[in-house]
């Protein structure tokens, strides 16, 4: 990874000049593995202990782990640009999910014979075929599990309406992998240019990162949990109708996932506050 500085004049009250350095972005990497333990282990963490041994069904290649999905710059339908970076975490796809790297070249499509989920097909209301589903049973020190992912698929835009894959995250039976605000699983029915755009990046096109037809925003799955008994998650996705043009979900490590605290804010700007302080004092001494 790269770097490159640009010094800017930041004002908090006084000013101070401050240098900045800007990533220049690694492009997405997926490394294939088929072990429900490495994909468990490298996403849970913090206040998560994994109890048993995880399971994996799928085909051969339709999970891994991955670092620098990035959506690059977009435009969302009412004019806000955006752009995101999942620094790391794993993938579940409904093809291979290595295919999912590239710029956007028309989005990968590959049957692998693969058998559906009952659950998914409940979602749907459609046959499922292709499924990816990680089970994992865990014990939390904390009442509330967050996970950030994101979707995106190759059946964006020209399916919308029509056929739609299906994604569940089932905490404890039940999906969270909803729009935000309200019942509705995710899917490119649910979230697209047109319908909750808000949650929705844009159409993909030859300078997307990424090989699928359209991505969602970074999106959060919530669910409450026991802290004195077993839960269990379960990340599924899976093709409807037939098992072509692949979708899949990018789902963020929960080590990945610290942000600055509101504290650890205040002690930021205290800090440039007492900088810009400091460079006014030894500017008038100067004088």
């Amino acid at each position: 990874m790269g770097f490159r500085s640009n010094c800017t004049a930041l004002t908090v009250v006084l000013s101070a000049t401050v240098c900045s350095f800007h990533a220049v972005a690694a492009p997405l990497a997926v490394d294939l593995t088929d072990s429900a333990s490495t994909l468990a282990q490298a996403l849970l963490g913090g206040s998560v202990t994994i109890v048993g041994t995880p399971t994996l069904n799928s085909q051969p290649g339709q999970s891994g782990l991955f670092t620098n999905f990035g959506s690059g710059p977009f435009v969302q339908t009412g004019g806000n640009p955006g752009q995101y970076t999942i620094p790391s975490g794993i993938v579940l796809s409904t093809g291979v999910a290595s295919a999912a790297t590239g710029n956007y070249i028309g989005g990968p499509s590959a049957d692998l014979m693969g058998s559906g989920n009952a659950q998914l097909s409940a979602l749907t209301g459609n046959s499922t075929f292709d499924a990816a589903v990680l089970t994992t049973r865990f014990t939390s020190a904390n009442p509330t599990l967050s996970l950030n992912y994101v979707f995106a698929s190759a059946e964006y835009p020209a399916f919308i309406g029509s056929i739609s894959d299906a994604l569940g995250i089932f905490v404890n039976g039940s999906n969270v992998a909803l729009v935000p605000g309200t019942a509705t699983p995710v899917s490119i029915n649910s979230v697209n240019a047109n319908v909750n755009s808000s949650f929705f990046t844009q159409y993909s096109t030859p300078n997307t990162p990424f090989n699928y037809g359209g991505a969602t925003t970074i999106l959060t799955a919530t669910a409450n949990v026991s802290t004195s008994a077993v839960n269990t998650i379960q990340l599924a996705i899976a093709d409807s109708l037939d098992g072509n043009l692949d979708s899949a979900v990018f789902i963020q490590s929960v080590g990945a996932m610290s942000v600055p605290e509101p504290a650890s804010l205040a002690v930021l700007a205290a800090g440039l506050l007492s900088l810009g302080a400091t460079v006014a004092i030894r500017r008038k001494q100067r004088d």
